[in-house]
This record gives structure tokens, sequence and C-alpha cells, in this order.
């Protein structure tokens, strides 16, 4: 009996450590971080985006979900500080690094974006997916949207294009924070979603409007550390520095290869890079694309 037991055991330890079972055994934990920004707002980092938590009346609203993969992780994170369940979840834009969550944090709740957010998600299917299976958007805005949620008034605003065609900011009044989305990559260079009808010179317009008009607010990025609007004003100078040398580079007759070697981006060398992705030459080609774009 015990060396039937034994043999056993032995099996199976063989089919857990088999190539296809030891992402079972060595699934990567992933360090989430939480940062109080006031009394009831808190910020999870890590998990994709930026996850804004907004607790009252025995509830919680969150402002974006992260990947889909991270999701109980946020999950079990958010029961960390609090037992109260998630009422309301607002993407402020269609990638799937903030709405990849939206079908296990957003199962028991209302999901809201932009109507333009909700379009590309549903524009990006793919045939194995569901639109409930993703967590599609249940409501959906035009312009502007105002949300109570406790003492706490909640503006969704939708400036026009800038990161993509579709997204949001949310801006907090009584907390005095605003939510950027990815309108903001705090210390890192940005993806600038052509395809999806970015536009660079409505992107630099919107943030001098958010620091003119909230100028002494705490902004939560869509990526990187929480910050203010100085240096929110700074990523929208490297963004107006780019489509200016962008446009002599075009205005040169440049090709999009020439304009990514010759553009000068040295003063901005202190940005994070990820990967061969997003880096700051593919942002001069970008912008590129962006400007020649018909």
């Amino acid at each position: 009996m015990k060396i039937h037991t034994y043999f056993l055991l032995i099996i199976v330890l063989f089919m857990f450590l088999m190539p296809g079972s030891v992402s079972i055994l060595a699934r990567e934990k992933v360090e989430l971080k939480v940062q109080k920004v006031t009394e009831n707002l808190h910020c999870i980092s890590n998990a994709g985006g930026n996850i804004a938590v907004l607790q009252a009346d025995r509830k919680l609203l969150l402002i974006d979900a992260g990947h889909a993969r991270l999701a109980d992780d946020v999950a079990e994170t958010l029961y960390g500080f609090s037992p109260f369940p998630v009422k309301m979840l607002i993407n402020t834009h269609y990638h799937r690094d903030h709405t990849g969550g939206n079908p296990v944090l957003g199962q028991n709740a209302v999901i809201i974006a932009h109507e333009n957010c909700y379009l590309s998600m549903m524009a990006g299917l793919q045939p194995e997916e569901s639109p409930a299976g993703i967590g599609i958007p249940s409501g959906t805005f035009k312009t502007e949207k105002e949300i109570k949620w406790g003492n706490e008034t909640i503006r969704l605003i939708h400036f026009g294009p800038g990161h993509t065609g579709g997204d949001i900011v949310v801006v907090f009044t009584d907390a005095r924070v605003v939510h950027t989305g990815d309108l903001f990559f705090n210390g890192i260079a940005p993806y600038i979603d052509v395809k999806n009808g970015s536009d660079t010179g409505n992107w630099i317009k919107t943030i001098r409007l958010l620091a003119k008009t909230y100028p002494d607010f705490t902004v939560i990025p869509g990526h990187g550390p929480i910050t203010d609007m100085k240096t929110f004003l700074k990523f929208a100078d490297y963004l107006e520095y780019l489509r200016q040398e962008v446009k002599k580079a075009i205005a040169a007759g440049k090709t999009r290869d020439q304009a990514m070697e010759t553009v000068d981006i040295t003063a901005y060398k202190h940005l994070k890079e990820h990967g061969n992705f997003m880096t700051r030459k593919n942002n001069i080609g970008w912008i590129y694309d962006e400007l020649t774009r018909k």
C-alpha cells in the first residue's frame, strides 16, 4: 500500500512538472502597490494602467480595471483594504491594460465609458469572445457625465481625441484629484494610437486646459507615479516638441525612418522605454504617421 502511494505521488509530481504545467506551479506573483490619495480615494498600480478606488456608502467605484491576468490579484488587493463590493467601474479608454479586468472586477457593477471606447472594444472583439466575456460597458456618454458617489462629485469629460479617439478624464471635484487615463504617461515614453484616431495636437490642448482649470489638483496618470499639474504640463511640452520637430522633418521631405533617426530627442532621454515598442523613436514615427494621415 505504501509502495502504491509512493509511485502515485511520483506520477502526480511528474505531471505537474511537465512543460504545460510549469506555469501553474510558477505563476508569477505581481506585487501590486496601494497608495492612499485622500481619506476615501486610493490608487492601485502595477496591474496595468493605474486603478483609482473610491469608497463611499459601503460600496466601491473603480477607474479602470487593469490587465485580465491580474484581475483576481486586484480583487484580492481591494478586499485587503475594503470589504465592500465594486458597484461602478469607469473605463478611461479601450486598451486592455485598462479594461482587461472588467469581467472580474465589474461583474456586479455598472460599467461606464465614452461611446468611442465602447465602439473600439466592440470592434476589437475576437471570434472566440463575447461582449459580456470582455466586460463591454453598459453605459456610455458623448461629452460629459456627472456622478454623485457619497459626498464626492465626479465629472467624466471627453475633450476629443488624444491618446485614442475615446479618452476621458475623471475629475474628483471634492477630493481635488484628476485621473487622466493614458493622456499622461508620467516619466514614460507614451503609446500614441494612430489607428484609433489619436490627435497629439488636441492632446496637448487638453493637458493645458486641465492645468489651467485645475492647477492645484493631484494627478493620477494612466501610467507612472502620482504627481501634480506642473509635471503633467512637462509631458505636454514633450509632445509639442516632437510635433514641431516632425513637422520640420516632413517639410524637409524626410521619410518616416529618416525622421526617426534625425529628430534630436536627447533632452528626453530620461523617459523610460518599454521593450522595442514604447520608445522615444517610435513616438517620432507615430507622430509622423499622425501628421501624414489622410
